[in-house]
């Protein structure tokens, strides 16, 4: 069954953001069950390794594995330096695990427009989107970022950045394969599975932290699905101002679910 994603508030040409009617009866959520075709939304629990890939049960999890390894492994591999005074997972990098989950489908949006993928799926090979925000005090935990920028690099930069980073995580061990030889494989496998029809986008995430030098990184690769490349297609949608104003003020895309 094909994923609907409603886009909740687009800016058009204009750059004005207006709401797209949602059917009614419909039912939308941020996030489902990651297991292709079940539309399961409700208490979902993480993977114990990536904390980020969620399951409504553990025979989904199960069957999902072949798929989810090379994902797990780049987000398990190198993780960053655990908090000094919690010995956890640092308060930004949970902040920022949630704001990619929440914002996975506003992203996804984004990057098939930003990159005209209907006319230039080729695009994929050569560019990603670098996202760069700030943190901000908000009851919902995963929107405690407010965006600063959004724009299109080339892969190779981007990824540059990212494995550079991983080196210094690693703090000497081994880093093959590293994020970016794994971001292939996680593409060669997912078009292979899907006879082409879907396909991963690069997407590189920035907290500035603004007291200080220190920038906390993400790497987010971001399905790409062929039906809704055509969908987006349709629309006259600004994706800056799109994600701009989804994500200032916390209405991020969803996928429908009923």
């Amino acid at each position: 069954m094909p994923r609907r994603v409603h886009y909740g508030v687009i800016a058009g040409g204009s750059g004005e953001p207006t709401k797209e009617f949602v059917p009614t009866g419909s039912k939308w959520t941020t996030r489902k069950c990651d297991l292709r075709n079940c539309n399961q939304h409700e208490n979902l629990t993480k993977c114990s390794q990536c904390r980020t890939a969620l399951y409504c049960s553990k025979e989904c999890q199960r069957a999902d594995w072949k798929r989810h390894k090379i994902y797990c492994q780049m987000t398990t591999r190198f993780p960053p330096a655990a908090d000094p005074d919690t010995g956890g997972e640092p308060q930004v990098q949970r902040h920022l695990r949630l704001w990619t989950s929440r914002f996975n489908d506003s992203l996804m949006c984004a990057i098939t427009v930003a990159l005209d993928l209907h006319r230039h799926p080729e695009n994929l090979d050569k560019f990603g989107l670098v996202v760069t925000l700030r943190p901000r005090v908000h009851p919902e935990a995963g929107s405690r970022f407010s965006l600063i920028s959004a724009e299109i690099g080339t892969l190779s930069g981007l990824m540059e950045i990212v494995v550079e980073r991983q080196l210094l995580q690693a703090r000497g061990a081994d880093v093959r394969p590293n994020v970016a030889e794994l971001h292939q494989q996680h593409r060669d496998q997912q078009k292979r599975e899907t006879g082409g029809t879907e396909d991963y986008a690069a997407v590189m995430i920035i907290v500035q932290n603004g007291e200080d030098d220190r920038m906390d990184i993400r790497f987010k690769p971001v399905c790409i699905y062929k039906h809704l490349v055509r969908s987006l297609a349709s629309h006259n949608i600004d994706w800056y101002a799109t994600l701009e104003y989804q994500v200032n003020h916390d209405v991020p895309s969803q996928e429908r679910v009923r």
